[in-house]
């Protein structure tokens, strides 16, 4: 009886892992740089070429990239990021109600923007921090919702004129003076007036006495930004393609986009938003989701995190850890004699580590069909690699094709726009 093949589709993105080349990673990107044998098996056997997941009309967010990866077309869905990550939480906004993220931050004594993250603080402490805010100020205009560790959205009833204000990101203010960055339209005003009581509630607040006592970076302020309202006219994924999907992601944006878009939302224990992401967890869970869709999407934020606090070397142990366990893990299910397995791997914008912010360049992707005659490298996936090596010789052993800006660029592949690249994935 001849066997039935399973059709199986796996798309990998590395938030944030491209970039430019950095001094301490002896003038190479982070791509460049990274020991990443199972990524590099898999652009010598398919398809290099860049992607244009950022229309020039739109901002290089997280939300407008990753809906182009995920084969939606954000030309079509202007739906600010606030809305989208209140639709992971459950939030089901009003026709009256404007969604906006919320970060807890940590700005000096003379105004600059330290982390914007609080240092990637624990969802434990920032859902403390936001419910003490949230118990001042929450009335009939503002509602505060926990989010992920250092994120919150804020909902604000009454007040559509925000979607005509502008407000920066605060993760585009490391290391600057946030008053360069004041909002500006018909609303500011009020959210400044927000940020300000925020600021004043944080300074008396119990669980920042508590992190100070223990050596930890304590929240000083909130920055509120990314307006969006009630997304409506989002064609579902199983009515584009056909296909059912699975999302697996530790950030609330893409699982909002996944609910809007009826793609299955996957939850693993250890699966996080930053550095202390268990991939080993994320890669065997996307081969759990394998058996029960037909396109698996692995978000991976941790390159993103480390880009936005400028560290060189943790964005490249970052992309190293996708590649031992989540990359690894794919390409041996691929060659199971009953599985028909394509991969896309990319970032899905660049955030170069000296800059510290997403920029809106082309990034780099590899498409492929594993085999068994894909060329692997000798060791077990489980095997440690080395970090510590000189960055100059690694790179002169290296196979020219891999998935870098560089040889991704020498390709002359473009998919532009972006989102075409599901349909040829899937085709």
């Amino acid at each position: 009886m001849e066997q039935i093949m399973k059709k199986k589709y796996a798309i990998v993105i590395l938030d944030g892992a491209s970039g430019e080349p950095l001094t301490e990673l002896g003038g190479l990107t982070s791509l460049e740089a990274a020991h990443t044998p199972y990524l590099d098996a898999l652009a010598k056997a398919g398809e290099l070429g860049l992607a244009k997941n950022v229309p020039d009309e739109l901002e290089p967010s997280s939300n407008v990239a990753c809906m182009s990866i995920c084969g939606l077309d954000p030309s079509l869905y202007p739906i600010g990021r606030g809305a989208l990550e209140g639709a992971a939480l459950g939030i089901d906004l009003q026709p009256d109600e404007v969604a906006m993220r919320l970060n807890l931050c940590n700005v000096s004594d003379d105004g600059i923007m330290i982390s914007y993250s609080t240092d990637n603080i624990s969802s434990k402490d920032g859902h403390a921090l936001i419910g003490e805010i949230a118990a001042e100020l929450d009335n009939e205009t503002f509602t505060l919702h926990k989010g992920a560790g250092f994120r919150g959205i804020l909902v604000v009833k009454g007040h559509l004129e925000l979607m005509q204000s502008e407000f920066a990101a605060a993760h585009n203010m490391t290391d600057e003076l946030v008053a360069a960055y004041p909002p500006t339209g018909p609303k500011a005003a009020l959210i400044t007036r927000y940020q300000a009581m925020a600021k004043k509630i944080l300074a008396q607040s119990p669980t920042n006495a508590r992190r100070v006592q223990a050596g930890q970076m304590p929240a000083t302020d909130v920055f509120v930004f990314w307006p969006g309202m009630r997304p409506a006219g989002m064609q579902s994924f199983k009515t584009l393609y056909n296909k059912d999907a699975g999302m697996l992601s530790g950030v609330d944006l893409l699982n909002g986009i996944s609910r809007l878009a009826g793609i299955r939302e996957y939850h693993f224990a250890g699966v996080t938003d930053g550095p202390d992401n268990d991939y080993a967890a994320q890669g065997e869970g996307a081969l759990a989701m394998l058996e029960q869709e037909d396109v698996v999407i692995i978000h991976v934020e941790s390159p993103d995190a480390e880009g936005h606090d400028g560290n060189a070397l943790g964005k490249k142990a970052a992309i190293e850890a996708i590649d031992r366990e989540i990359i690894s893990r794919l390409i041996d299910y691929g060659q199971k004699p009953d599985v028909k397995l394509r991969i896309l791997a990319l970032p899905d914008h660049p955030t170069p580590v000296t800059r510290k912010r997403h920029t809106r360049e082309l990034v780099p992707y590899v498409l492929v069909n594993v085999t068994s005659e894909l060329c692997l490298p000798e060791a077990n996936f489980n095997v440690e690699k080395p970090t510590n090596q000189d960055f100059q010789s690694l790179e002169a052993k290296k196979p020219a094709l891999r998935l870098t800006e560089a040889a991704s660029k020498a390709s002359g592949i473009v998919a532009n726009p972006g989102h075409q690249l599901m349909a040829k994935l899937l085709s």
